[in-house]
């Protein structure tokens, strides 16, 4: 049995490809990993950084941290799945839905309307007009209506995750 991963891993091994990523979540990060067992001198020297950090500072720690926990850092659509799985997977798990939702929302905003997260931007306009139409309909997701939106979120969360899992799972 191998041991759990911290849920930040996902956003982290997608660092050198993505700017989205905050540089104090990668202190967290190794904290998180200690706590969970894994031992590596470059994981006790990121976790020892002080925040608030920088790239700089933290780019070789986290290099060679991954390298010597066995992970793999990711690139191209690996690492956007990735970076977006932590957010997926927190609405998967009913964890502050409308919160998570939006940052995918932001985060295929800012990488031009990402195709591979295109379903939760289409979602998040659709739970916003639901909040201001007087009616119960929206244009973005057929079928949506006050009732369903929470749980059409997290159905789609779920299938996303299914679909992609191994696109950008560790260990």
């Amino acid at each position: 049995m191998t041991k759990p991963i911290s849920a930040l891993t996902y956003k982290v091994v997608a660092f050198s490809e993505l700017q989205e990523v905050d540089t104090n979540e990668c202190i967290d990060w190794a904290n998180e990993m200690i706590e969970l067992g894994y031992d590596s001198p470059s994981l006790y020297m990121l976790a020892a950084t002080e925040k608030p950090t920088n790239y700089f500072e933290i780019i070789d720690y986290l290099k060679s941290t991954v390298q010597e926990l066995g992970l793999e850092m990711k690139t191209g659509d690996a690492a956007t799945l990735s970076y977006a799985s932590y957010y997926v997977e927190q609405i998967a798990e009913e964890k502050d839905i409308r919160e998570n939702l939006t940052f995918l929302y932001k985060f295929c905003q800012i990488r031009d309307y990402e195709e591979l997260v295109n379903d939760f931007y289409m979602l998040y306009w659709a739970w916003d007009q639901l909040d201001y139409a007087d009616d119960n309909n929206n244009h973005y997701w057929p079928g949506i209506t006050r009732q369903n939106i929470k749980e059409t979120v997290i159905k789609v969360a779920n299938d996303w995750i299914a679909m992609n899992k191994k696109y950008y799972a560790q260990q």
